[in-house]
Formats: structure tokens, C-alpha cells, sequence
């Protein structure tokens, strides 16, 4: 059982806490001030955001390292500076990547919005949201780390230890984190196409033990068969000291919550009800649908990120 902890995200609870990903995009753009603040006025308890560095070595929210689909503008966030990114706007008509039935799909804002500092975010809204800042895994300089010592120092200086979890895809960064704020709760995330690049070997093996669904023969069946054994075993936990996992709702079986939570560690799922997917990963068809969401509240994970943070607040509560 869970202990009870001030971090809303670890406390006990009957309910999942749902998590406006990065903000409500269905009504103001991605990562911005205006989306959280809406967050916020909603009653929404808790938003997920994303950090990347400029290259003076400021803690930005923003999705995309490549700034073409938020702004229109060719560049990298590493290569600008923070006065430099901070005159850039995020477009009103945003592209969202493809929708669930694989089409194009865009959003349409009212107005342009900045981009913000995490510092301005975490000012705002964490006396207001919990938080769960999301450190990118960034393929381009996967050598560096340094972000999770800055964020970890930005978190301090807010005075926002207890209203934050940082997350990510990379374990390096969650390291370093941990060793300049160890008392910060730190969550390996797992995508459920983590192995593709092994699928074609690993699907040529007999239906492997592991998965939510033993009737799945979609192509990566075996893959994700690996990784919700993985993710149900908390094997990263010998490499980071975690005490939350952030994993993709197909990889959470009827035993993964109860297991994790035997072990002290907290459980959240990503991203339902979603507009579009801006890494050209197709959609999951179930994560459109209410019945999952009433499957995941059964099992009792403790939140639930979603684009639409009203209609998941409507099945929840």
C-alpha cells in the first residue's frame, strides 16, 4: 500500500488524479501559461509539462525540439537563446499530428502565445496543480544531462518539492536529478513501442507471457509483452531511484497496479482522449474510449493524463 505523502501524486487515493497534459490543448495551446491558468480554472488538480534547455542553459517548457510545428520557424530550442526564444510565438492554428483514424488533424487558438520559463509556470501554478515536469529524451545530445540539475535547482527555488514529480524517458537525466535534489520524486516513463526496434525478431518467438490483452497478435505484440514485464517487475528501479512510473495505458495489465504498489511506487498512464500524436505514433484506438478509462480506475492506478481534462474529470469524479 501506498504511504501517505504530502506530493499529491504519491499520497493514497481513491480516485486517480487527472493530469491535463501539457495543460488543456483542446483549448489553449501546449506548454503555455494560458493553458495551465486554464487548467487551473477548471479545477483540473494536476498538468504534465515538458522541459528542454536553451543554450544559455534555461529550464523552457516546450514539447518539440525542432520549433517548425509550434512556430513556424526553423530551429532547434538548444540553439537559441532564452531572449532569443522568448520573442518567438506559438502559431494560432497549430498542427496536431494525426488523430486516432490516422488523418491530419489542427488546433485553432484564439490568439499567439510565448513560450514559457519553467520558473514562470511553477510561480503560477504550483501552489494551485501538482505537477509532473517531463525531462525530454532528446536523441540529438543524449550526452547531455545537466538539464536535471537544473531543473532540480528551479523545483528548490520554487519551493515546489512536494507538488512535483519529474519524469522521463531518459535515465540518465532522472539521475542527475536525483543526485542534486534526492528528496524529489523521480518516474522512468515506458512507451509501448519502446522495442520496436526488436519486434520483427521478438514476434517471430511463441506469444510470450506479460501482456494485458493474451489475444494481442497486432505487429509488436511480444514487444510490449516484454515491456509490461518490465514495467511490472521495476526493473529500472536498479539503475534509478524511482518511486513513481509514468507508462503508456496499453502496457498496464490487471496485475501491474497492485504490484507497484506492493513495491511503494506510484503509477500513472498516458495519454487518453487525445487530439492528435505529434511523434507520428499511431493512436491506440482504446484511448479514445470510456471504457478504458473505467478499466483503468478499476485497477486503481493513481493518475491519468489526458488532452481533454474536463471529459476525463466527467468519468472520474
Amino acid at each position: 500500500m501506498l504511504s501517505a505523502a504530502a506530493n499529491p501524486f504519491l499520497a493514497g487515493k481513491h480516485r486517480p488524479i487527472v493530469v491535463g497534459h501539457r495543460g488543456v490543448p483542446a483549448l489553449h495551446q501546449e506548454n503555455t501559461l494560458a493553458g495551465f491558468r486554464r487548467a487551473v480554472a477548471l479545477g483540473v488538480p494536476a498538468i504534465e509539462l515538458d522541459v528542454r534547455l536553451t543554450r544559455d542553459r534555461q529550464a523552457v517548457v516546450v514539447h518539440d525540439h525542432d520549433l517548425d510545428r509550434l512556430t513556424g520557424t526553423r530551429g532547434d530550442v538548444i540553439d537559441l537563446t532564452w531572449d532569443q526564444l522568448s520573442r518567438l510565438r506559438i502559431r494560432r492554428e497549430l498542427p496536431m499530428g494525426r488523430d486516432i483514424h490516422g488523418a491530419p488533424v489542427s488546433a485553432r487558438y484564439e490568439r499567439e502565445e510565448p513560450i514559457p520559463l519553467l520558473a514562470e509556470v511553477l510561480a503560477e501554478v504550483a501552489g494551485k496543480a501538482a505537477i509532473n515536469v517531463e525531462l525530454k529524451l532528446d536523441l540529438a545530445v543524449w550526452w547531455q544531462v545537466e538539464v536535471g540539475e537544473i531543473v532540480a535547482r528551479v523545483i528548490a527555488e520554487a519551493g515546489a518539492d512536494d507538488r512535483v514529480i519529474v519524469t522521463s524517458f531518459d535515465p540518465r537525466k532522472l539521475r542527475a536529478v536525483g543526485r542534486a535534489r534526492p528528496n524529489l520524486a523521480l518516474g522512468f516513463c515506458f512507451d509501448d513501442g519502446m522495442l520496436n526496434f526488436a519486434r520483427g525478431w521478438l514476434d517471430r518467438l511463441p506469444a510470450l507471457p506479460g501482456h494485458r490483452d493474451p489475444h494481442d497478435r497486432r505487429p509488436g505484440h511480444n514487444a510490449r509483452r516484454v515491456l509490461s514485464r518490465i514495467l511490472d517487475t521495476h526493473l529500472i528501479s536498479r539503475f534509478v531511484a524511482t518511486r513513481v512510473v509514468g507508462a503508456e495505458h496499453t502496457l498496464i495489465g490487471a496485475d501491474t497496479v497492485q504490484r507497484l504498489h506492493r513495491q511503494g511506487i506510484a503509477i500513472g498512464t498516458h495519454t487518453l482522449f487525445p487530439l492528435g500524436s505529434t511523434t507520428g505514433k499511431p493512436i491506440s484506438a482504446s484511448a479514445a474510449m470510456a471504457a478504458e478509462v473505467h478499466r483503468l480506475v478499476a485497477l486503481g492506478v493513481d493518475w491519468i493524463e489526458t488532452d481533454d481534462p474536463e471529459r476525463l474529470m466527467a468519468l472520474i469524479y
